[in-house]
């Protein structure tokens, strides 16, 4: 079962609209004490608003940033994950700390078993890791690199939806573009990746 979806009032931000997250890091200060966890996802390739957005998050919360990495936490093995989360979660001081997982990708749901579809479901890890955040009741924020990743379970559970857009200039978009081939290479990706048409996680 999902939890609860919550209401739509920060899920459309665009981080380019500074109004926009504004109010959210006003509302993330505010509430920031309160006993109800809040998820949001950053959903964009461009690293480098990725970065001073949660540098905004940190220092108008006071709250120091712990980053995990999902490749250190997820597993084709459904119960490996399980207490990796179990033991990530147990040991996390909700109080004093934001927690910002990176490679959200690796979270995100799967495509069902027929070979055209282009719906994606969430995994039970997905919906474990969606019900230790609810019982966490701290800030959680999850770096998604790919818009069309984050499947429907995932977008329904999320407080907040930042997106981040690549820049207007075109001089940046070209130093991007250049800075991201020479340092990663470009992976042309088909609608539905290999790893779920081979049935792994």
């Amino acid at each position: 079962m999902d939890i609860d979806t919550p209401s739509d009032t920060f899920k459309n931000i665009s981080f380019k609209k500074q109004d926009q997250f504004k109010k959210l890091v006003s509302h993330l200060e505010e509430n920031v004490s309160s006993a109800d966890h809040h998820l949001c996802l950053f959903l964009g390739l461009y690293e480098q608003s990725k970065k001073k957005a949660l540098k905004q998050v940190a220092q108008a919360t006071g709250l120091e940033v712990k980053k995990i990495d999902f490749n250190d936490i997820i597993s084709k093995v459904e119960q490996e994950t399980y207490d990796n989360l179990d033991e990530l979660f147990y040991d996390l001081d909700k109080k004093q700390k934001l927690i910002y997982f990176t490679n959200g990708d690796k979270l995100c749901g799967a495509y069902t078993g027929f070979t055209h579809s282009k719906v994606k479901y969430a995994t039970p890890q997905e919906r474990y890791f969606l019900k230790k955040v609810k019982d966490f009741e701290g800030l959680v924020i999850i770096d998604i690199s790919e818009y069309d990743n984050a499947d429907e379970t995932m977008l329904r559970a999320a407080q907040s939806i930042v997106k981040f857009p690549l820049p207007d200039s075109r001089l940046q978009r070209f130093w991007w573009h250049l800075k991201h081939y020479s340092l990663h290479g470009f992976d042309i990706k088909t609608k539905r990746p290999d790893r779920y048409l081979e049935g792994s996680v």
